[in-house]
């Protein structure tokens, strides 16, 4: 038995998360959308029946799409809270329909028993299907799915780790087979190590970043919209934001960050304010870049 962190939206929570991920939107629509597609196969139907009332062979290979998204890319950037609350605004978007998220937790791969791998990931498959009932859709969430789908090429994939995979890639197969309205959310910091059988199956790979230039006025812009400053205070927060070498990611910056700036405020019994952040910013270190992976 595997249990699953289990959420239902809509959710007040969800939404909120949702909300405060800033400087992502492109990733955010087309999560939504690719999962709307996904899931509306109506929504097909009637386009079809309106521009290709003659029929759209190819329309196939969308309804047969495989229920398989990854988000990679470094790590406090958004791509566990997007998963998490995405659910909330999908269900808008199909019209009220329940949505329902499940994560795997943390010991998925077990204590490293022969067979256990393989086992946990069938059951977590077998709960999440079990949890998700006819008239609700589900999210099965995987983070560090490195842990799972790494590259059987590898010369240190011992014979686990590739059981583990195929059954991976068997119960992803499964899911088209069935019409299980399941899909699955891989969330990786490290996409080159993932098998290829596995990224071939993708219907969407999103790549998530640290914010510079445009992006990371958006995020500067966010965080003192209600704040009292004048554009120039911005325009050098920004600025010397920008000549650092290690570009911050957003967990440095929405959370490290000013956690700091808000202590000192309160401290000095003081508002919040552009310099306050600045100065915490100059002597804080970026969270250490992930070195990209190789596969020989």
């Amino acid at each position: 038995m595997v249990e699953l962190i289990q959420t239902q939206h809509p959710s007040t929570a969800a939404q909120k998360a949702f909300d405060g991920l800033v400087a992502i939107e492109e990733q955010k629509q087309a999560l939504l959308t690719n999962l709307e597609l996904l899931f509306d196969q109506d929504r097909l139907t009637r386009w079809q029946r309106q521009f290709h009332p003659s029929g759209l062979t190819v329309l196939e290979h969308v309804q047969m799409s495989s229920p398989l998204i990854i988000l990679s890319g470094e790590v406090g950037c958004g791509k566990t809270a997007l998963a998490n609350a995405i659910g909330t605004p999908l269900v808008q978007r199909l019209g009220g329909k329940r949505v329902i998220t499940l994560e795997t937790p943390s010991n998925i791969r077990g204590n490293g028993m022969v067979g256990e791998l393989s086992s946990r990931v069938s059951a977590a498959f077998k709960t999440a299907k079990a949890k998700v009932p006819k008239d609700a859709i589900g999210l099965l969430i995987i983070d560090e799915a490195d842990d799972l789908a790494t590259s059987r090429a590898q010369n240190q994939a011992h014979h686990e780790d590739r059981a583990g995979l195929n059954v991976l890639i068997k119960e992803i197969d499964q899911l088209v087979r069935e019409k299980h309205k399941l899909v699955v959310l891989l969330i990786t910091n490290r996409i080159n190590v993932l098998d290829p059988a596995v990224r071939r199956r993708t219907s969407l790979h999103l790549n998530f970043e640290r914010p510079t230039g445009e992006r990371l006025k958006q995020v500067f812009e966010y965080l003192f919209a209600n704040i009292e400053h004048d554009s120039e205070q911005l325009t050098n927060l920004i600025r010397r934001t920008q000549q650092r070498k290690v570009p911050f990611s957003f967990s440095d910056l929405l959370q490290r960050a000013l956690r700091q700036a808000i202590l000192e405020a309160i401290q000095n019994e003081q508002p919040l304010s552009v310099p306050i952040y600045s100065t915490v910013l100059e002597t804080m270190e970026p969270s250490p870049m992930l070195e990209e992976a190789t596969i020989h």
